[in-house]
């Protein structure tokens, strides 16, 4: 990818996620959906803004055609597909004027899609499958390049869960949690201070490029290791993924990696991304961040654990001189628990430098910056051990 276009990439992303806030997994989502060409249904309550990130997606991409309707059970397949066109039906064509609906845009939102009828839905199908609309005797190959669905919440019907598989990336939207979020929702609705309007420097050919660029997305052993080692877990838990959508998984992390402006895909990916894609049900959520934490550590994860381990090792040695060791035996045993320290120290640092230089991790500039704080923690406090260690002994 090009610089120009990576960096016009990353600020459209910036942009929205200035704009709608605490919607970072849905926007990132959103754009691999589009990239990927995939399909995405958000669940959520009314009123968490789904429709209008959708259409500040689509907008992004300066040239795609938006298509956006909401559903009710009496809506008719003409209101989605177009009229049926009378001069043809009067030479015995049933044939629809689809210009400006459905079947004409690259980009569509369907609100309350399964307050939408079974004819609605079943005509769906191929395009949703496909990207194909049967147009009385023609078969129209769409230039959709993503539905995204809409509705209050997750289907309980089996035959809508089963429709509902047919998107891939399923998050939930959830209504503004963070107090600093509320407060700044407030302030734009009295307008003490302006919404950030969405900016973007793309265009519909540049998504093109993005959905050529995706096959550019490598991919090691070691991920496909994580990626299969994952997969095998859920299915002893009893989330089975069948080969088709494991396949869809694969292509969507690609896109996924491409918008966080990675070249390669890393393991780390699965978290922010599994856990809107392959649940069955709500419950099966957290048993996806379960085998997720077991299977795929992520450097923020284990620098964690060294940092509690060097805590643990710190307070030991505080509370090693809370006393003083007055017999010779006293004070070698001192000096074997002072060593010992210094070798677990040291372990620690070795083990920090791993998640940092092997590249086995992808790290951000955030944690590596707390990792770098964490180094010389570390290493302060193995000074101070070494220094004990040389008093003790003289």
């Amino acid at each position: 990818m090009n610089d120009s276009l990576f960096s016009n990439l990353q600020s459209f992303r910036a942009s929205l996620n200035t704009s709608f806030l605490e919607r970072a997994d849905v926007i990132d989502g959103l754009l691999a959906s589009l990239i990927t060409k995939q399909n995405s249904f958000l669940f959520g309550l009314p009123g968490t803004g789904k429709s209008e990130l959708v259409r500040a997606v689509s907008n992004g991409f300066k040239g795609s055609q938006f298509f956006g309707y909401l559903l009710s059970p009496t809506t008719d397949p003409s209101e989605l597909f177009g009229p049926v066109a009378v001069s043809k039906l009067l030479n015995d064509e049933y044939v629809r004027d689809v210009k400006g609906y459905l079947p004409t845009a690259n980009i569509a939102f369907l609100d309350e899609l399964f307050r939408g009828s079974s004819a609605v839905l079943n005509s769906l199908l191929t395009i949703l499958n496909e990207r194909t609309f049967n147009n009385g005797r023609d078969v129209l190959e769409t230039p959709i390049q993503s539905i995204v669905a809409a509705t209050n919440s997750f289907p309980q019907e089996e035959s809508l869960q089963a429709f509902c598989d047919r998107f891939l990336f399923r998050p939930t939207v959830d209504l503004l949690k963070k107090p600093t979020s509320k407060r700044s929702l407030d302030a734009w609705a009295l307008g003490i201070k302006q919404r950030p309007v969405v900016e973007s420097k793309l265009t519909f050919d540049d998504l093109t490029t993005l959905q050529q660029e995706v096959a550019n997305v490598s991919a090691s052993e070691e991920f496909l290791d994580s990626f299969t080692q994952v997969i095998d877990l859920l299915a002893t838990r009893g989330i089975v993924i069948s080969d088709r959508r494991r396949v869809q998984i694969l292509k969507f992390l690609r896109g996924w990696a491409l918008v966080q402006g990675d070249e390669e895909l890393f393991p780390e990916h699965l978290h922010r991304s599994l856990i809107h894609i392959v649940y069955q049900t709500q419950d099966d959520v957290q048993v996806i961040k379960e085998v997720l934490e077991q299977a795929v550590p992520t450097a923020e994860k284990l620098m964690e654990s060294i940092k509690r381990a060097h805590n643990g090792i710190l307070t030991e040695y505080h509370a090693l001189h809370a006393g003083d060791s007055k017999s010779v035996d006293d004070l070698n045993r001192l000096v074997g628990k002072l060593r010992k320290m210094h070798r677990d120290l040291d372990t620690l640092s070795n083990k920090l430098d791993n998640i940092l230089e092997s590249g086995q991790y992808r790290i951000s500039a955030s944690a590596r910056q707390a990792a770098t704080k964490l180094a010389q923690t570390i290493e302060s406090s193995s000074q101070s051990v070494a220094a004990s260690i040389s008093n003790v002994s003289s």
